[in-house]
């Protein structure tokens, strides 16, 4: 039987973004030529998902094929930014119905509201939005002009009271993180309240932006604040985890995520772990793209990524949203706090993950 598997991560185009955030971690990826001479940084190429076109026909079979190894509950399409892509939304629209959730991570910029009102309309849509703050000095990294910052909070705005549930991906930096509290205020204020992820700032030039030692204190007076911001946040438990990351200096507990779920590029390629694109183990466009998801779970590399403590360098300074399914796999949440998430609430979602739980807990304690 095929091995399960929660999602497949699916980045299109990953060289090709609008925006130029400083701390991009796919200008500091080594996985691919590109990324090593930091395209990302270059002027974007627009693309097109035409119908029997090339990119058409690589991220359909990309897609498929993964869905049907695995038989994978979740599909996650990210970038890059995909919205730079021509007519990306009849992929989406293609997508969706296969699958209990499609999530789609964007910086918003690009989101009109033709792509809104059709957005609206995939019931199993979850939206991951790339925001540090709605404040102009806390999203500097992100956006360098106050205007377009402006704009983007106020498209985002809309975005969010589009009834569609939202995540907002937030990087903490010595810039965003003193406005935490006056960030989620914000966000509580939208009758479709959205989840706010605070995340580390993580890769090679964490160390030019990361949260100062003297700076700590504003998550810790922030999460001493949880029961105010509560509607907003995900458990309780996340900022415990967050701030043992922040007191610690570094990641010391355990990664469930490439067990869940793998990272697929829009040109085949396949890599371990969506977080830290580390090797590269095959194509899942060639001849031999059953042998490459075959590797899944199966390489050294998993012993090292999934190891009672972290091995490798990259994986102590990493920290995401995706931590909530460590998190669940440690016993630090509960299934139902996991899956009050949209990502994870549907049946069969919380099913698989309660079923690859207990396997898990078998193997580890046979």
């Amino acid at each position: 039987m095929p091995k399960a598997l929660l999602g497949n991560d699916l980045v299109i185009n990953e060289d090709s973004c609008n925006l130029s955030c400083e701390y991009c971690l796919t200008g500091q990826s080594n996985l691919k030529e590109g990324h090593q001479l930091k395209l990302i940084f270059q002027p974007p190429t627009r693309d097109s998902y035409a119908p029997g076109g090339p990119l058409a026909e690589r991220i359909d079979t990309v897609s498929d094929r993964l869905r049907d190894h695995f038989r994978l509950p979740l599909l996650k399409v990210t970038g890059g930014e995909i919205f730079l892509v021509k007519d990306i939304m009849d992929f989406l629209e293609r997508e969706a119905p296969k699958y209990e959730v499609l999530v789609v991570q964007t910086n918003a910029v690009l989101v009109k509201d033709e792509h809104l009102a059709r957005l609206t309309a995939i019931p199993n849509v979850v939206l991951q939005i790339s925001l540090d703050s709605h404040l102009a000095t806390g999203n500097s990294y992100r956006v360098a002009k106050g205007s377009l910052h402006d704009r983007i909070v106020a498209g985002i705005g809309n975005i969010i009271d589009s009834g569609i549930p939202v995540e907002i991906y937030s990087v903490l930096n010595d810039r965003s993180v003193p406005e935490m509290a006056e960030f989620a205020g914000w966000l509580t204020g939208f009758a479709n309240r959205p989840t706010y992820f605070p995340f580390p700032v993580r890769g090679p030039d964490a160390e030019r932006f990361m949260v100062r030692p003297d700076q700590v204190h504003h998550i810790e007076e922030f999460a001493a604040r949880y029961a105010e911001f509560a509607p907003v946040l995900p458990p309780r438990a996340y900022f415990d985890r967050l701030l043992r990351f922040f007191h610690e200096g570094r990641r010391t507990f355990r990664c469930h995520l490439p067990r869940l779920v793998v990272s697929t590029f829009s040109d085949g390629v396949v890599t371990p772990c969506p977080n830290i694109w580390f090797s590269d183990m095959g194509n899942t466009l060639g001849e031999g793209w059953e042998k490459a998801l075959d590797k899944v779970g199966e390489t050294g590399l998993y012993k090292a990524l999934l190891a009672p403590r972290p091995r490798l360098e990259a994986c102590h300074g990493c920290f995401t949203p995706w931590d909530t399914l460590s998190m669940y796999f440690e016993d630090e949440i509960t299934l139902d706090e996991l899956c009050a998430a949209p990502t994870y609430s549907p049946p069969r979602i919380r099913t698989l993950l309660s079923e690859m739980k207990r396997e898990y807990v078998e193997s580890r304690d046979g």
